[in-house]
């Protein structure tokens, strides 16, 4: 509770310095952030008071809202920056997407508790699967790439967590590690053998096996193909990863950027809305994707220390509150959310210091966005629930 409360307030502090900037509207970022802090906050307090068991009942009617929204999306949503992402409701935009998370991991919680004695066979893992596939189809169509990518983590998460076969987490990883072997023959084909190795010794049959490996082959095969079909913002993020001084003024731009601003801060910073990137408006998104380069510049590695510490303690409490559950939900229900918070977190972290292609998730916590500062904080309620009722059975 003390680390969400602290990383709220960095949100809000970088956030005021981002819109101190030169952003002279009425109702800046800041004053949306805040006032969606506070709507998050009275959330969490919801999601900390119901008992776990009522959102157990829902969690398939939630899922089903969830696919009515993102199919509502692309029919009648806002677009903006080449994607249709948004909901108009009243003064306020939401995004579906955003809850679509939270839908997801209460409905394969729910699917994956209801069949505690099927959870070695192959076709709960297979409906578990397609579960998450279809909500993340629909994101992918947007288009909305960094955002889908959260979904099949937390799903491999919540089945490692579920006591699936090994094998099961194998053959998924297969594809994932076929995608990033594909420029290197002779990588592609080591990794292949070890996967081969890998899923005999846990499964001790052939089948399995021969379906990872024509998985494997074909999936590197039409890699190339997969690039082609990338929409050319997505290439660019890849090819500046690879290379940012390709173009420096163009593509990469944000990439140099923010790194300028971290590594100019040094080790204590700048100091506060002293950081020349944010306030000359030399940072782009400072206030969404680039969120933690602005913090960085003005409180430096102590800052930015603090924040990564803060975090990892809501990740490690998850866990450990997930460890303790009698409930088989509640624990996979605070499995999924520390998946889902941690992969984000890491992601756009990595992402800022180039260790990562630029992706568009959001910083937890932190990056400006009503609709992700509120199902984050609702998801914090749902964690805190989770260390109450732990004794629940």
């Amino acid at each position: 509770l003390l680390s969400t409360v602290a990383l709220i307030g960095i949100g809000l502090l970088a956030n005021y310095s981002t819109s101190y900037s030169g952003v002279t509207a009425e109702f800046t970022h800041f004053q949306r952030q805040l006032l969606w802090s506070g709507i998050g906050l009275f959330a969490m307090l919801i999601a900390m008071t119901l008992p776990i068991r009522f959102f157990e009942t829902l969690a398939y009617v939630v899922f089903g809202i969830a696919i009515l929204l993102l199919v509502a999306v692309l029919v009648v949503g806002h677009t903006g920056m080449g994607a249709t992402r948004w909901l108009g409701v009243g003064m306020f935009k939401i995004q579906p997407s955003e809850f679509a998370k939270l839908a997801t991991i209460l409905g394969v919680a729910r699917f994956l508790s209801d069949f505690p004695r099927d959870i070695g066979k192959t076709w709960l893992t297979l409906v578990a699967i397609g579960v998450v596939l279809l909500p993340m189809g629909l994101i992918l169509v947007e288009p909305d790439l960094g955002t889908s990518l959260v979904f099949p983590v937390l799903l491999f998460g919540m089945l490692a967590w579920a006591g699936v076969p090994a094998w099961h987490l194998l053959l998924m990883i297969c594809p994932v590690a076929a995608v990033l072997t594909s420029w290197s023959n002779t990588l592609h084909f080591a990794i292949l053998i070890a996967f081969v190795v890998a899923i005999y010794s846990s499964a001790r049959k052939v089948l399995p096996v021969i379906l990872g490996s024509v998985a494997y082959l074909t999936i590197g095969s039409i890699t190339p193909r997969l690039w082609a079909h990338l929409h050319p913002y997505q290439q660019k993020r890849i090819l500046t990863f690879l290379d940012p001084e390709a173009d420096p003024l163009g593509s990469a731009y944000q990439l140099i950027q923010s790194k300028i601003a971290i590594g100019s801060g040094g080790v204590t910073g700048k100091g506060y809305l002293k950081g020349t990137q944010t306030q000359l408006d030399f940072l782009p998104e400072g206030h969404t994707d680039f969120v933690f380069s602005a913090w960085a510049e003005e409180f430096g590695f102590i800052g930015s220390l603090a924040v990564a510490a803060l975090l990892l303690v809501i990740f490690v409490r998850g866990i450990q509150f997930a460890s303790r559950c009698h409930n088989s939900f509640n624990g996979l229900l605070a499995v999924g959310i520390v998946c889902s918070l941690a992969f984000q977190s890491l992601t756009n972290l990595f992402m800022t210091v180039g260790l990562l292609p630029v992706t568009g998730l959001p910083l937890p916590f932190i990056s400006y966005g009503g609709s992700s500062l509120l199902v984050i904080l609702f998801m914090s309620g749902l964690l805190l629930s989770v260390s109450m009722r732990w004794r629940e059975y």
